[in-house]
Formats: C-alpha cells, sequence, structure tokens
C-alpha cells in the first residue's frame, strides 16, 4: 500500500468521521427522546441540527418568545445551498397561508373602526365580486362566512395557484382569477371547508373600503405599528440576497426549484423572518397589545357561523385563526402555511405565554422538529385535564351508525375525500367509540351535552347536532359528516373496491391474450379488444399518477395552468379511458351473444366495472380533464 493511499483513506475517514458520529447521536436521539428532556435552548438546537439533516430540510428558521422576552431567533441551514449563505434571524422564508392571520387583522381593524361589521353581506358590500349563491334569500353570504371558511366555496383551481410569469395580479384581478370557485356549494355558515378564495375576495374588500391595496394597508397599520420593518407581500421572490432558494429532495438529492408566482397574494403571500413573526407573535401574548384589544383577539379565537358555534368548539378554524395539537398537553393557537416549498407554522398559547414560529423552504414536511419543539415548550408544564361528565345514552343513541364526510375542500377530489370519509359512532360497554374506515376505534369522552373529546385531548373536537334540514350531522374539528345509512355506505363501497379489483384484473387479461395470441390461439381482432382494457387503465394511471405528483411537489402547479405534455398525457389519459370504457362494453355485448362459458360473463362484468369507474371520474370532472382550461 503506497503512502499516498494511505494518505487518501486517512483524509477519507478523516472526514466520515463527523458523519458516523452525526449518525451515532441522531440514533441516540430517537432512542432516548421519549425519556430524556430537552433541558435547554442549547439543548433543542443540537437536535435540530440532528433533525435537519436526516430529514433533508435545506434551511429552517425558528423563533421561540413570550411576550416579554425572545427565548430564541435565529435558523439552521442554508437558505442559499449553492452560494453557501445559512439562514439566520434575517432570513426571509415565504409565510404561506400565515398571511389570512395578517388579513384576518385588517378586517377586525375595519371592524374595530365602525367600517366593516361581520355580518355585513357580501352581496351589498362588494355587489362587483361574482359569486354565485342560490341560498341567497335565505342565507346571505357574509364577511364571517369568508374569514371562517364557511361560504361553501371550492378551493383553488389546480391551475390557478401559481405560475412562473413574473406579472403580478393587482386589486380586483386577484380576486376575480378564482372566480370558477366563487360558487356555493351548500348554505353559507353550515358547513367549513377550507377555500384561499375567501381571502382574495376579504383582500379585495380591504381596497375596496380604505381605497388602499390590502398589502400596503396591511403594512401601513400592522407590520409598521409591530416593527415587521423586513416583512412584506410579495407575489414571487424580490430580495435574492435576502430570500430563501427553494428545494426538494427527490431520489437521493436535494435540487433547487422555481421560486413561484402567487395569482392571488391575500391568501399567501407574505415573506418574513424569526425576528418581525415574533414581534407578530408577542401581539396575541399581549393579548392585542396596543393595536387591538383583549375582546378583539378572544374573538378572533372564537368561531362565530357553522353549526358548531353554539358551543364554541376551541378546536375548529375561527376568524383566520386555527389551532393545532390536540392530542399534546396543550392547545396552540395560530396558523401554518404551504407557498412554493416553504412550510410554515406560526401558534401561540396565551395561557402558557408561549408562541413559536417554524418555516422551512424544503418539500420535506418539518413535522418531527414541530413535535420536538412542542415538546420542549410544553414539558415541564401541568397536563390539562378536561372535565368528563357521565355519557348521555338517551341523547346520543339516535346519532349512534354511520356518518358520510361531506365537506370536501377540493370538488376535484371530493370523492377520495368522500369515499374514504367514512366514519362509525357506536357504543360498546357504555363508552362511545369514533372508528373511521381506514383506522382503529378511538374512544370518546362526553364534556358538555352533544360535545365530545377523543380520550387523551387538551379540548372537545366532536359535536353531534342536526342541520337546518333536521339530518342528524357530525362536526369533527370543523370537518361536516351527515348520518347515513349503514348498509348503503358499505354496499357502495364495496361495489367500489370490487369494480376497482375487476379493471385491474384486465392486466391478467391483457397478457394472457398477448400471450394466446403469439401462440396462435386466438385471432388479432380478438386479442386487441382483450387489449384494451389494460390500456385504458395504464394510461388512466399514468395522469392519475402525474396529478398525484403534483399533491407531492405542490410548486408543480405552475405546470397545469398551460398546455405541456404533463397536462397533454392527464387530458389523454383519462379521455382515453372513457372511450376505451365504452367500446369495451360494446365488445363484450356482442362476445356474450357470440359465444357461451364463464369468460362472457367476466367480459361482461368486467366491461360495467369500467364503465361504473368512467361515470363516477366523470361526476367528478376527471375524464377528460383539461387542468389548463379550469
Amino acid at each position: 500500500m503506497s503512502t499516498a493511499t494511505k494518505l487518501t483513506l486517512f483524509e477519507l475517514m478523516k472526514r466520515m468521521l463527523p458523519l458516523l458520529l452525526l449518525l451515532l447521536s441522531y440514533s441516540n436521539l430517537s432512542n432516548s427522546q421519549q425519556h430524556k428532556k430537552i433541558q435547554s435552548i442549547q439543548e433543542l438546537k443540537d437536535s435540530i441540527e440532528i433533525l435537519i439533516q436526516k430529514e433533508h430540510i435545506a434551511g429552517l428558521m425558528l423563533g421561540i418568545t413570550t411576550k416579554d422576552s425572545v427565548l430564541f431567533s435565529g435558523g439552521f441551514g442554508y437558505a442559499d445551498i449553492n452560494t453557501k449563505r445559512r439562514v439566520d434571524k434575517k432570513t426571509l422564508f415565504r409565510m404561506g397561508s400565515v398571511t389570512k392571520m395578517f388579513v384576518s387583522l385588517g378586517i377586525m381593524k375595519l371592524v374595530k373602526e365602525g367600517k366593516l361589521n361581520l355580518n355585513d353581506e357580501l352581496k351589498k358590500i362588494a355587489p362587483e365580486v361574482p359569486f354565485e349563491n342560490k341560498w341567497e334569500a335565505t342565507h346571505p353570504l357574509r364577511i364571517v362566512n369568508l374569514l371562517e371558511h364557511t361560504s361553501g366555496f371550492d378551493d383553488i383551481k389546480l391551475n390557478r395557484m401559481y405560475t412562473l410569469d413574473t406579472n403580478e395580479n393587482k386589486g380586483i384581478e386577484m380576486m376575480l382569477v378564482h372566480k370558477p370557485s366563487l360558487i356555493c356549494r351548500w348554505k353559507p355558515g353550515e358547513r367549513q371547508s377550507y377555500s384561499n378564495p375567501n381571502y382574495a375576495i376579504l383582500g379585495y374588500i380591504i381596497q375596496k373600503v380604505t381605497g388602499k391595496p390590502y398589502d400596503i394597508y396591511l403594512t401601513e397599520h400592522i407590520l409598521k405599528p409591530l416593527g415587521m420593518t423586513q416583512s412584506n407581500f410579495n407575489l414571487r421572490s424580490h430580495f435574492p440576497e435576502k430570500d430563501v432558494k427553494e428545494y426538494i429532495f427527490t431520489n437521493g438529492q436535494t435540487k433547487q426549484v422555481p421560486s413561484v408566482t402567487l395569482l392571488s397574494g391575500p391568501q399567501g403571500a407574505l415573506w418574513s423572518n424569526s425576528d418581525d413573526m415574533i414581534k407578530f407573535i408577542q401581539l396575541f401574548l399581549k393579548n392585542g397589545d396596543t393595536l387591538f384589544t383583549k375582546n378583539t383577539i378572544d374573538e378572533i379565537e372564537t368561531t362565530h357561523s357553522p353549526l358548531s358555534s353554539n358551543i364554541k368548539l376551541k378546536s375548529t378554524y375561527a376568524l383566520g385563526n386555527t389551532s393545532a395539537n390536540i392530542r399534546g398537553k396543550y392547545l396552540w393557537r395560530g396558523h401554518d402555511g404551504l407557498t412554493g416549498t416553504c412550510y410554515s407554522d406560526c401558534f401561540y398559547n396565551r395561557d402558557l405565554n408561549l408562541g413559536f414560529v417554524i418555516s422551512s423552504n424544503s418539500n420535506n414536511d418539518h413535522a418531527v422538529i414541530w413535535n420536538l419543539v412542542i415538546s420542549y415548550l410544553e414539558q415541564d408544564k401541568p397536563d390539562i385535564l378536561l372535565k368528563e361528565i357521565p355519557l348521555n345514552l338517551k341523547a346520543i343513541k339516535p346519532f349512534l351508525g354511520y356518518y358520510q364526510f361531506e365537506s370536501p375542500r377540493n370538488e376535484i377530489s371530493g370523492f377520495k375525500d368522500k369515499l374514504l370519509g367514512l366514519t362509525l359512532i357506536s357504543l360498546k360497554n357504555h363508552k362511545l367509540f369514533f372508528k373511521p374506515i381506514l383506522g382503529e376505534a378511538m374512544e370518546l369522552i362526553q364534556t358538555a351535552p352533544n360535545t365530545f373529546a377523543f380520550k387523551g385531548a387538551n379540548t372537545s373536537q366532536i359535536i353531534f347536532t342536526t342541520n337546518s334540514e333536521g339530518k342528524k350531522c357530525m362536526i369533527n374539528h370543523g370537518g361536516y359528516h351527515e348520518q347515513t345509512l349503514s348498509f348503503l355506505a358499505i354496499f357502495y363501497r364495496c361495489s367500489i373496491l370490487l369494480f376497482i379489483m375487476l379493471c385491474l384484473s384486465f392486466y391478467v387479461l391483457g397478457i394472457i391474450s398477448v400471450i394466446m395470441f403469439f401462440i396462435q390461439k386466438t385471432t388479432w381482432p380478438d386479442s386487441i379488444f382483450r387489449i384494451l382494457p389494460m390500456i385504458g387503465v395504464s394510461l388512466l394511471a399514468w395522469a392519475f399518477y402525474y396529478l398525484l405528483e403534483v399533491e407531492k411537489y405542490t410548486y408543480t402547479m405552475y405546470e397545469l395552468g398551460t398546455i405541456n405534455h404533463k397536462t397533454i398525457l392527464i387530458f389523454f389519459g383519462t379521455f382515453s379511458f372513457g372511450i376505451i370504457s365504452l367500446i369495451n362494453f360494446v365488445y363484450s355485448i356482442r362476445y356474450v351473444k357470440r359465444n357461451r362459458g364463464f369468460l362472457r360473463y367476466y367480459l361482461l362484468f368486467s366491461a360495467l366495472s369500467m364503465c361504473f369507474i368512467t361515470y363516477i371520474l366523470g361526476e367528478n370532472g376527471l375524464i377528460g380533464l383539461r387542468t389548463w382550461a379550469l
């Protein structure tokens, strides 16, 4: 062995030693974290340093504060990997839907000044907003419905979130871009369903009432008074030396991706850093400080309009302010967000006098770091004991049975949400249980009339009630579920499962048909018609693969707004499946008439299954899906 080789191996071992120590540290962290408390901010920082490398997070900012003192403000990892620019307390991250908290405060300031009222009807405040509400005469759409996502609007259409174009929508255009979503799917105020277009309208209302664009108004009346001098409401990156670059981790590598332009700002345009966001959190910890009263902050945290509002659940979405961590010791309020590849969380607890902000610039969810921070902040605090009352068997018995989820966020994916959103409420040994269709049964404890919490939770989350039509409903963390017949619910899902399995069996039939053709046991016309269904299912799977990829890498939604190879394949795949379904059905009918035996029944039922799937997809707008034209 040469001296040069020895030196090379020595250098290699030297360079690998920190990595080995890192892996050992992470292993020890994972194994002992449940038993060993993190005693200091320094230990918390050390743990986060390990986790961001383990989770492949390029860069992350963190701020932790009380109402009077900053416990930590800083960053980890890189804002720009290429230039080795590290994240610090001044680095600007995309805060996403945390922006909604600022828009809500802007509206509440106008309410405080008497320029708006939460119950003002949108039709009267801004008649030029092109919304549709067939219940307007009895259930008008109000400002509070927009704030609490109870308008019934569909969420942003797939092609109306991002673009690579640097032109930015202003004024009424940032609201009108969402016109296809502005149709009430149910009575305003009845159900809660998160919809970004609500806040696009609220941003426009701020401009109409004040005469200033929403971003200018919020900067003058929220950012500047709080001393948030480095934050802004830009639809894309304007400060390359301050803003983070955005990354995804894929195929074992961290890759930089484009910083997309938002088509509408009020739902997610905020850029901020840990120093500024700490000042924002302290506004809530100080009960409004000098800008708002404690009553205003209380109102922001209070649900007003959905069916659950009479019981004042703390776990539901309120005025641009929601809850998190119902399974921890304490309930934290605030908002999370995702814009581009930046995940953000901004939460506080006024009782604990603590708040924190986290943001990362990678597509990797930082939930593991969120949990670490929460555990550290709660570790020495006493447990919350919910007051449990005896289960009222007589009152709950009419509400037993199956419940169907009926408030999907996106209409285009509503079929999937409804299919998986089936829950059984049952009694066993005088205890009430909540069992989702694909989950374990969880015990519920009663905390008030028709109000329940999961055992071990820190707040009530579930209410059983009736809607205006007398239907029995379950409100779970804001989600709306209607009681349904158990036989129909199970039969419907079993039928779909059977039909999907029959469609997948076309792969077996297709392969066998190819083999039979090559050994000359069947004719070409028969072979091609038996192979066609396999081709149809493959094209549909291909189309869905691209749609699921967009769900995984949400920044790529900009691709759905133009005609390109992906959008053409989505259209062609879904359209072809529908056409092949019809061709296959006609062929199967002809085959049944000309032949006998098991195969004819199999082909007929499989063809019917394919047609049924086509019908379901067509009902949800997924056949011939032109994402660029939504």
